[in-house]
């Protein structure tokens, strides 16, 4: 048994966790870089034990995300079975209990280059628990009543989304804008955190308006890349495909006056438009429960100011709203 483990195994037997057990384990985990499978199961079950420091929270979301994002190749990549494990690690009957575990399921999904969709709808579904039914480590101590958005949902979201957005945190997936409706939907108008329907509003105007982000290979691309480059020695350093995606939407950002494009002004202003295939799904997001709601009218009126050209087919429902 390695050190690592032995430290491990000493804190189980122990039943408790301290400070100095937890500076300890940040030596030996940073030490090689590395967390096994065994070790990452042993981090899980010390989790559970119910005496422990503050510190060691911080070290559990640090390590698991490590060795979740950065130990499985292709570097960067969810894979499927990766995020099972995950999913079945921190979940209870359908939530997630602690803070901690939501935590690190946000930052999984931050440092990944691309995560599974069932990932993300899973992290969505913690919002919903919490917001509709009152369940799950989002609701513990919530001031407003199941049926009611807060604040700390909203933010919830808003990582959820910006982590996944079009795998480069630039654009909404139809994914992700159809889980905005479905919440949105399920909500009445009143009592909600104002931030709710800024929320709505962008993300959903994000998805019909914006131009299609730069595309994050696949993970079989992504592996054959590796592989590539490992037969090669690494001789040169190639930069984090989400990091690209930042550096480039940075440059385009409101401190610099201009508007961000990913080839140029004409093809924003085509990007804006609302076509008939964007019209048809937005007007069947809009039927589904027989009226339009105040985040529904607020949208409408948003493209009518902003979208240079929208499908005739939405004309009535922008004119109802």
């Amino acid at each position: 048994m390695n050190t690592l483990n032995a430290r491990l195994g000493d804190i189980l037997k122990n039943n408790r966790v301290t400070d100095d057990d937890v500076l300890a384990v940040r030596r030996e985990v940073y030490g090689d870089g590395v967390i096994t499978p065994v070790e990452a199961d042993f981090i899980f079950r010390i989790n559970e034990l119910g005496d422990k420091p503050q510190s060691w929270n911080e070290l559990f979301v640090e390590a698991i995300t490590s060795f979740l994002v950065h130990q499985t190749m292709p570097h960067g990549y969810i894979n499927q079975a990766n995020a099972a494990w995950l999913m079945a690690r921190i979940d209870h009957d359908g939530i997630v209990e602690t803070q901690t575990e939501i935590e690190l399921l946000l930052r999984v999904l931050e440092k990944s280059r691309n995560a599974t969709d069932s990932l993300e709808k899973y992290a969505l579904e913690q919002v919903k628990q919490a917001v509709v039914y009152g369940r799950g480590a989002l609701a513990n101590g919530r001031e407003l009543k199941p049926g009611h958005i807060g604040e700390a949902e909203v933010e919830m979201l808003r990582r959820v989304l910006y982590a996944c957005a079009s795998e480069g945190g630039i654009g909404i997936s139809k994914l992700e804008a159809e889980a905005l409706f479905d919440l949105s939907d399920m909500l009445g108008d009143e009592g909600h955190h104002e931030s709710w329907q800024t929320l709505f509003v962008g993300a959903i105007a994000n998805h019909l308006m914006m131009l299609a982000a730069w595309e994050e290979p696949d993970m079989a691309e992504a592996l054959r890349r590796e592989k590539w480059l490992e037969s090669r020695g690494r001789g040169f350093v190639v930069p984090s495909f989400k990091g690209f995606g930042e550096a480039f939407k940075s440059m385009f950002s409101s401190e610099t006056g201009l508007e961000f494009s990913n080839q140029n002004q004409s093809a924003t202003t085509y990007a804006e438009r609302v076509d008939e295939i964007e019209a048809v799904w937005l007007i069947d997001r809009l039927n589904r429960d027989g009226k339009l709601s105040a985040n529904e009218k607020v949208l409408l009126r948003f493209l009518r100011d902003e979208s240079p050209d929208i499908h005739a087919a939405l004309i009535p429902y922008i004119k109802a709203a």
